[in-house]
């Protein structure tokens, strides 16, 4: 079996100690799968302390994705929770709610994606949690709005990438319309909830208040589809696929060269266009073409002028066009895969991808973090917890718990797996 691909990129390293932007912001966590995590990993970058509830025996479902696994963990759970610690709570039981009092009066941040009504049910909602902590900042993520009438149904980013007419742009014009490859509406929904949280705690800051945040996953949906719901409201016409060119610019599309994959020419302004006929193409002849000289005159004559590029493209491997394209500073890019894009030259330079040491021993491969901050660094990377790691440090050391009121909440099912109604009634 070979070697995992991530043993071959560098460990992290660590940079010199400085503030966090949310240094002091304690986060409850009770999310799952990916728009929950990936908001939360983010304030846990940012520097809060991200306590992490899960489902006693069994935890986040993400942990149980596997094939593939790194250490015993699934990667997609890996890459989603990082630095965040973990305490295992059955939220069913009225000694595991307790224990969910008693972290709120001692955080700032309370966010969740369960199904609406889940927490109402079971006493933990905005309401009561706000009764305990009045300036709680409160962000519930949805699919459809706990105020629509879908609310209760389920909602998974295939679902919305069809229903908000965002698959519909995606995709080659004869054939059905495709989702994308990754699930951007969930990452989405978590950036905007992200946003949301930060907003709410600098108005926090401000007036001193507490607030309930919601983002929904279908309202996010219409969000992305960008400039194409005005265009549709002005012309009242519909955008039609168009693969991978683009309708209000030329050439914007992916070509196969002479050997080593294909590229994306992306040249939608006349000085990038310009770059590209002078510098990569070496044909400056086209710039003054009549049927080329501008924007609308190479939207007229979209398929002879992706013929004739096409054409040239082919002649030369690809490393031979991204050196032309970098020294002319022509957008191209190289079409790579996932591994291909990891393991380039520039994704290297940037230390995107790194190996963290996992408490305990052992390594888990890590994709840095976007933020660049000059005062207020991200936090180092820690590596997603096991489950229920920090059970004692979140007890004993923040909630002050002794031996005797922790043996109470064992008794009292806080620590054990969910029965059901039907179990109950056997037992």
């Amino acid at each position: 079996m070979p070697a995992p691909a991530y043993l071959s990129f560098p460990l992290h390293a660590p940079r010199a100690t400085a503030p966090l932007a949310l240094d002091g912001i304690r986060v409850l966590d009770f999310t799952r799968y990916l728009a929950g995590p990936w908001c939360t990993q983010t304030l846990a970058d940012m520097g809060a302390q991200v306590i992490k509830i899960e489902a006693p025996g069994t935890g986040d479902e993400t942990r149980s994705f596997q094939p593939p696994d790194v250490d015993g963990e699934a990667p997609y759970f890996l890459g989603l929770n990082r630095n965040k610690k973990s305490l295992c709570l059955n939220l069913a039981s009225p000694a595991g709610a307790s224990v969910v009092k008693d972290l709120v009066r001692e955080s700032d941040v309370v966010v969740e994606n369960f199904s609406p009504g889940v927490m109402k049910r079971l006493g933990l909602d905005y309401a009561a949690l706000t009764a305990i902590r009045p300036d709680l900042v409160y962000c519930a993520i949805t699919a459809y709005g706990s105020d629509s009438s879908a609310a209760d149904q389920p909602g998974f980013d295939s679902v919305f990438q069809a229903e908000s007419g965002f698959a519909s742009l995606t995709g080659d014009p004869d054939r059905l319309p495709m989702r994308t490859g990754s699930p951007v509406i969930d990452i989405a929904t978590s950036m905007n909830a992200t946003a949301g949280v930060l907003a709410a705690l600098v108005a926090r800051e401000r007036a001193g208040i507490g607030q309930y945040v919601e983002v929904s996953m279908f309202d996010t949906a219409f969000t992305l589809l960008g400039y194409q719901p005005m265009n549709y409201l002005a012309s009242g016409e519909d955008p039609v696929r168009q693969g991978n060119t683009a309708p209000v610019a030329t050439p914007i599309g992916m070509f196969e060269t002479g050997s080593g994959g294909p590229i994306y020419v992306s040249c939608g302004t006349q000085r990038s266009w310009i770059a590209l006929a002078v510098h990569v193409l070496e044909r400056p002849d086209l710039v003054d073409h009549p049927d080329y000289r501008d924007n609308r005159a190479r939207n007229r004559n979209r398929g002879a002028l992706m013929s004739l590029i096409t054409d040239i493209f082919l002649t030369q491997p690809r490393d031979h066009w991204m050196d032309r394209a970098t020294r002319g500073k022509v957008p191209i890019g190289a079409v790579r895969t996932v591994g291909e894009a990891m393991h380039a030259p520039l994704a290297r330079e940037r230390r995107v991808v790194t190996r963290v040491p996992r408490a305990g021993g052992g390594e888990v491969p890590n994709i840095a973090s976007p933020f660049r901050f000059s005062a207020t660094p991200v936090a180092e990377p820690v590596a997603a917890p096991r489950l229920d790691a920090h059970a004692e440090e979140v007890l004993r050391d923040l909630l002050g718990y002794d031996d005797a009121r922790i043996g109470k909440l064992r008794e009292g099912e806080a620590f054990s797996p969910r029965r059901s109604a039907e179990a109950k009634g056997k037992g």
